[in-house]
């Protein structure tokens, strides 16, 4: 089978170089990330979407799972291309493998973010601003865009949930 001129083989072994590119990309983003750098890390997050470029076009991006960590890391990116790319490796990620959960919670989240970047309000609820050192608040919903069901589907909380979490963010 092909996708996008790139072959995607069921027998095929997840892609290592990625697993560990996203260990990379998650160290910093878990935890406390009081004194993170987040500079340093913008940077690392570059030098990572490069990489996964590169995989991409030598067609090492074959499994679900690649699909889903390639678009982990461009989800991380500062452009609207980047976030438009990380929707869509997402929705490829699920589409090969309709029980990948992750893959399906990543394509809302991109695509809520890829909204958000453009200025328009999100759809699913999964992000969260904050302004100086204000509280979290969830980013202004489309509350007319999908359903709570819809939500449910791609394994995004209700948007009461969603307000909820925001309340106990720190």
């Amino acid at each position: 089978m092909s996708l996008i001129g790139v072959p995607v083989l069921s027998n095929a072994q997840d892609n290592a170089e990625l697993g560990t590119l996203v260990a990379a990309d998650q160290r910093p983003r878990t935890g406390n990330t009081a004194n993170v750098d987040w500079a340093r890390v913008a940077t690392e997050d570059t030098t990572r979407r490069i990489r996964v470029l590169d995989l991409l076009h030598s067609a090492k991006v074959r499994t679900p799972t690649d699909y889903y960590n390639a678009a982990l890391i461009f989800q991380h990116g500062l452009a609207v291309e980047d976030i438009r790319l990380a929707y869509s490796l997402a929705t490829v990620a699920y589409a090969l493998d309709p029980i990948m959960h992750d893959a399906k919670w990543l394509s809302a989240a991109a695509w809520d973010r890829m909204l958000m970047m453009q200025g328009r309000p999100q759809w699913y609820g999964t992000q969260f601003v904050r302004h100086d050192k204000e509280p979290f608040e969830l980013y202004v919903v489309d509350e007319t865009a999908v359903t709570d069901e819809d939500r449910r589907a791609f394994g995004v909380p209700t948007l009461p949930e969603s307000r909820a979490k925001a309340a106990s963010m720190k």
